[in-house]
């Protein structure tokens, strides 16, 4: 019988695709879409690329008079499949409800076209308080701009937006990119030749690049012995047939950077496929999918820099709640993340997420736009 991680990686192969933590994209005409198009309406695209960040931000002490006693909040989402999302997902619903809120959730699962009208639909219901997650930046900047004309705030999660109004919350990718890469060159003092897996176009996954790239410069041990990687409806499977074909022209590789978690999949996939089982991989993003793969026997996946994503779900839940009580938010506002290694994994004895949040409470931030009035609630999934 297959280990539970060896059957995750078959599915992986088949196509099962989890975009955790970056804006979705589902048609290859669109995979270097731009992501800092300014929609009309009260657009400004000095708000994309500099935006105030101020992460030290705290919520009022007391209750605001503005907050209805059961507020609506449109979760407006463009999900992938697998438990990212799921916990995502979970953990913002769950604190909306702890808080008194009724929310609705709209999930264009993929389709850009779908996401359009749904947040039409969204607007016209009149919400308190409108989440976006995750989408493109062309297809959701100017329904932002109409929701914001309409009064209704808007909090968006890993989008690049251009309304300087909408209160924008990420994941602190730089430093993401840093961690890992930092650990790779610890582990690796003497350098190595790295296969590169990432996509362009994707505002997360874009600024993990610009790190990626300086530490190329600063670090000229390491080099570029490839570069694959496919953002579609199946991520794993595609980088995987990508990167299978790729890589056969790259035997000398010894490191693997992958900036995303289904791209780390398709990255053992494609090392599989070709014997290649000595390749060290370093990644992003934390599943208990992820989990079950870094630790089984011969994983060559070493570490990964990640969020909770259920924390995550939940902190923009709670700037969402203090968006419909007319509290004054910072432009921007990023989320610290950890460096889980291996070796952590294996000697805590993790195999999930409830063990991860055990392991490293680091993972779990209450007090990140936190608040009295503001019900906590446990990360789960």
């Amino acid at each position: 019988m297959k280990s539970p991680a060896i059957r995750v990686l078959a599915a992986a192969a088949l196509g099962v695709s989890v975009l955790a933590g970056c804006s979705q994209n589902t048609d290859d005409k669109n995979d270097a879409a731009s992501s800092g198009a300014s929609g009309a309406g009260g657009g400004s695209s000095s708000c994309t690329t500099n935006r105030t960040v101020d992460n030290a931000f705290k919520l009022p002490a007391d209750k605001p008079a503005g907050l209805k006693a059961s507020f609506k909040v449109a979760l407006v989402r463009q999900s992938g499949v697998g438990d990212y999302f799921e916990q995502w997902g979970n953990g913002a619903t769950k604190q909306i409800r702890a808080a008194g809120g009724e929310v609705t959730v709209y999930d264009a699962r993929g389709n850009n076209a779908t996401q359009v009208s749904q947040f039409d639909e969204a607007i016209n219901t009149k919400p308190d308080v409108i989440i976006v997650d995750h989408g493109l930046a062309d297809s959701v900047n100017p329904k932002i701009d109409l929701a914001i004309s309409k009064g209704i705030p808007v909090v968006v999660y890993d989008v690049a937006i251009s309304n300087c109004k909408a209160v924008y919350i990420s994941q602190d990718d730089a430093s993401i990119a840093n961690k890992i890469l930092g650990f790779m060159k610890q582990e690796n003092a003497s350098g190595g030749k790295v296969a590169y897996v990432n996509v362009s176009g994707i505002a997360p996954l874009d600024s993990r690049d610009a790190v990626y790239k300086q530490f190329l410069k600063d670090n000229p041990s390491f080099t570029q012995s490839a570069k694959f990687g496919k953002y579609t409806e199946s991520v794993a499977a595609d980088t995987a047939s990508e990167g299978a074909s790729a890589l056969t022209g790259a035997k000398d590789t010894t490191l693997a950077f992958a900036a995303y978690d289904e791209l780390a999949k398709g990255t053992l996939i494609a090392l599989r496929q070709n014997g290649m089982s000595k390749v060290k991989v370093y990644g992003v993003d934390i599943s208990t999918a992820d989990i079950q793969l870094m630790t089984q026997a011969d994983s060559p996946w070493r570490a990964t820099a990640a969020t909770d994503p259920s924390n995550v779900g939940q902190i923009v839940a709670r700037a969402a709640v203090a968006q419909a009580g007319g509290v004054q938010m910072p432009q921007k506002m990023t989320i610290p993340a950890a460096l889980i290694t291996q070796d952590q994994l294996r000697e805590k004895n993790i195999t999930n997420m409830e063990d991860l949040r055990k392991g490293l409470p680091e993972l779990t931030t209450p007090d990140y736009l936190g608040a009295g009035w503001i019900p906590q609630v446990q990360p789960t999934g």
